[in-house]
């Protein structure tokens, strides 16, 4: 079934169970302790990914002020957890099992943001017009179950969406013109780049092996198997290149690869991650769809080498053999596996090239992806 057909029907439950809850769960809702907050944080867990980090840069924005943070989703670890829960002026809560807190609808001027939150969406037609509201929305994954559907149903209710890559800004606009969305609502629609701590630079040594990091989750988007077929090739060459995995993927590796590399497994210290960037040359990527990942960027910082896919997300940052070295095959598979496995050659026979694109990728990231802009900006939104 298509989100938007799902949403709507949701919808309609919501309207006729409304005067109910009106009735039953308000007078307790008025009786108790009112938040004196304007401030209000959706998010759909605490569970470690590069969505959560953000999250946290979103929340350090405002941390003079005391703001409430709901977690609307169960967490499948808590490894973020007392990043979230110890940050100045915020009360954190867990609220996946009953998400029944509309109290801040009895607040004016009260601004509600939040990210990857289904119940969200749900209490936006019965929020105060006073009340701002804010989406912020990670990528597009192309398909009719697509967390976009949400924000698109939605997007009269919103006041702001926050998008942080120039591919899913123009998919958003694309898809507003396909469903006749005016251009008035577009421009609610603001850009705004996430950047990441920037240590001092890496002197990264040019003699062998040639170390190659795959960091982050598994899944079909990700398209790890397209990783294990690479590495897997270059053991069997016993070629002069190390492989490390650090995250949730093991499952979806080959127990010949997982024999002869080397499993950080899931990270939970920002420190521990950039000792491992720092350790390698190339950040490998084979993804079918997505923006422009923070993994790539903290990589970067750290002099790692991005060896990605094509995608338009990553073009907007890459420039083929300047800051990074693009696989230009994207849909078909084996050519993926192909390129990957010819640029990976050429760098074990070039460790210049190795030092040369390094060098370029920790000053581009110097240049970009400093986090204070993205704080400004949070704060100017949240605070106006």
């Amino acid at each position: 079934m298509h989100n938007l057909t799902k949403i709507k029907l949701f919808r309609i439950i919501l309207y006729t169970t409304y005067p109910l809850a009106l009735l039953f769960l308000y007078p307790f809702a008025l009786i108790k302790r009112k938040n004196h907050s304007k401030l209000f944080f959706f998010f759909d867990r605490y569970s470690i990914g590069g969505a959560q980090k953000i999250f946290l840069d979103v929340l350090k924005s405002v941390e003079d002020i005391k703001k409430p943070v709901y977690f609307t989703r169960l967490s499948v670890d808590g490894q973020l957890k007392d990043q979230f829960y110890s940050l100045p002026n915020t009360e954190c809560k867990d609220i996946h099992l009953w998400c029944d807190y509309l109290l801040f609808n009895r607040h004016t001027g009260a601004h509600v943001f939040s990210s990857n939150s289904t119940f969200f969406f749900d209490m936006l037609p019965f929020l105060r017009k006073s009340i701002k509201t804010t989406e912020l929305l990670h990528n597009f994954s192309y398909g009719k179950k697509g967390f976009e559907f949400f924000g698109l149903a939605n997007c009269r209710y919103l006041h702001n969406r926050i998008v942080y890559d120039n591919l899913t800004l123009e998919n958003i606009r694309t898809q507003y013109k396909e469903y006749n969305i005016p251009e008035s609502i577009f421009n609610r629609v603001h850009f705004i780049e996430p950047g990441v701590f920037i240590p001092a630079p890496t002197i990264k040594p040019n003699t062998p092996p040639l170390k190659v990091l795959y960091a982050g989750r598994g899944g079909r988007q990700k398209r790890v198997w397209l990783i294990n077929r690479i590495v897997e090739h270059f053991i069997s060459l016993e070629a002069s290149v190390a492989f490390e995995f650090a995250g949730t993927m093991e499952d979806e590796l080959s127990e010949m690869v997982k024999q002869h590399s080397l499993l950080h497994g899931r990270i939970d210290s920002q420190e521990k991650m950039y000792d491992i960037y720092k350790g390698a040359h190339i950040i490998l990527l084979t993804s079918a769809f997505e923006g422009f990942p923070m993994v790539i960027k903290e990589g970067m910082a750290c002099g790692c080498v991005p060896l990605v896919t094509a995608l338009e997300g990553n073009k907007t940052h890459l420039t083929n053999r300047e800051n990074g070295l693009l696989i230009e095959a994207i849909t078909d598979e084996e050519k993926v596996v192909d390129q990957a496995i010819k640029l990976i050659q050429e760098l074990i026979q070039h460790p210049e090239l190795v030092s040369k694109l390094s060098e370029n990728s920790y000053h581009y990231a110097c240049k970009h992806f400093q986090k204070e802009h993205f704080i400004k900006e949070c704060r100017k939104l949240l605070t106006q």
